[in-house]
């Protein structure tokens, strides 16, 4: 309660001051990859310093395709660089729709500014409005880095979207987290993939990433052959080829998780033990981090290895009890029944 109360009286004051006058100034780069989109990057010296330390991806990416749609909105630090970003390119009043790949902060953290700018409409999977609408408090990290989330109303997005010259399909591809989606333009081969990417090595993950459904959703993105991949951390990836290249080295790096998991869960033990068998890395980062990786150093094991192991480990018990049942109904089933007449 007394966290909550210093937080209460010293936090928020700052971070509203943050929101407006950035403590770390802000660079903003502006690229058009392909026509009709316009890529926007936003970040500081801090986002950059985790970028590199973290697969070298980049934070507040947001996609502007036709002047009318955004895809992603950056995070609240960014507030005033996007603002003035949106109306350098004059599209203040052309932008009518938001789409959100997840709910994750630095993807949805100005919502708010988008509604209220630009009278948009914010769009997201079902599965994502509630932390959307009713975002947590953020652990301290995430707030020092990214500012607190928003509030913004947001309204299920349907099977598809439409803007002048583009029509995308909304493909589910949850995994990193629940609700996460990406936009498939069938025409053009345009696949833009929200965190579905991010770098292929990457093994940290918060608590709602989902290793099985993560391998599900890359297995369905590569089999879409898409030219062009639009991450939502700045990679962009010209070509089928390039795409499913590094489509592939993700799902492989998954993939092999999963088999040392099954393959090291055999008999009871701590999840850090089992994680530091999966991993079976020994540098002075893993023996800090106790085999968690230096992403939980600074995270308070907020992103840790161990949260991707959980996730494999759920599902080899899920298949084990219902093969278990199987055998069961089958052992009955050619059993003898006795009459009882």
């Amino acid at each position: 309660m007394i966290s909550r109360w210093l937080r209460f009286l010293l936090w928020q004051p700052y971070a509203l001051l943050c929101r407006r006058f950035p403590l770390w100034p802000f660079q903003v780069k502006i690229t058009q990859p392909v026509e009709f989109v316009t890529c926007i990057q936003i970040d500081n010296l801090l986002t950059r310093t985790l970028s590199r330390f973290s697969g070298g991806y980049d934070y507040a990416v947001c996609y502007l395709v036709d002047e009318t749609l955004l895809i992603d909105t950056g995070f609240p630090w960014a507030r005033r660089s996007l603002k003035q970003t949106l109306q350098k390119l004059g599209v203040v009043e052309t932008i009518t729709t938001v789409v959100n790949t997840h709910y994750h902060e630095d993807h949805t953290g100005n919502n708010d500014l988008l509604v209220e700018l630009c009278d948009a409409q914010v769009l997201a999977h079902a599965d994502a409005i509630p932390e959307i609408r009713f975002p947590v408090e953020l652990r301290w990290y995430r707030s020092f880095l990214f500012g607190p989330s928003a509030i913004a109303d947001a309204q299920p997005i349907g099977d598809s979207i439409k803007t002048e010259h583009t029509r995308f399909e909304v493909i589910e591809t949850p995994g990193h987290c629940p609700g996460h989606i990406c936009l498939f333009e069938p025409e053009r081969k345009i696949l833009f993939s929200g965190d579905l990417y991010i770098a292929a090595d990457l093994d940290s993950q918060l608590g709602d990433a989902d290793g099985p459904k993560w391998i599900a959703s890359l297995e369905q993105a590569i089999q879409l052959r898409a030219e062009w991949l639009f991450d939502a951390h700045g990679t962009v990836l010209k070509g089928a080829e390039a795409v499913e290249q590094h489509l592939s080295r993700k799902l492989a790096f998954l993939q092999t998780i999963r088999d040392r998991v099954y393959e090291y869960a055999t008999h009871a033990q701590t999840i850090e033990e089992l994680t530091r068998k999966v991993f079976d890395r020994r540098g002075l980062v893993d023996f800090l981090s106790f085999g968690e990786g230096w992403l939980s150093l600074i995270t308070g094991s907020d992103f840790s290895r161990s949260n991707i192991v959980k996730s494999f480990l759920r599902e080899k018990f899920q298949q084990e009890a219902s093969a278990s049942l199987i055998e069961e109904l089958e052992k009955e089933a050619g059993e003898p029944r006795i009459s009882s007449a």
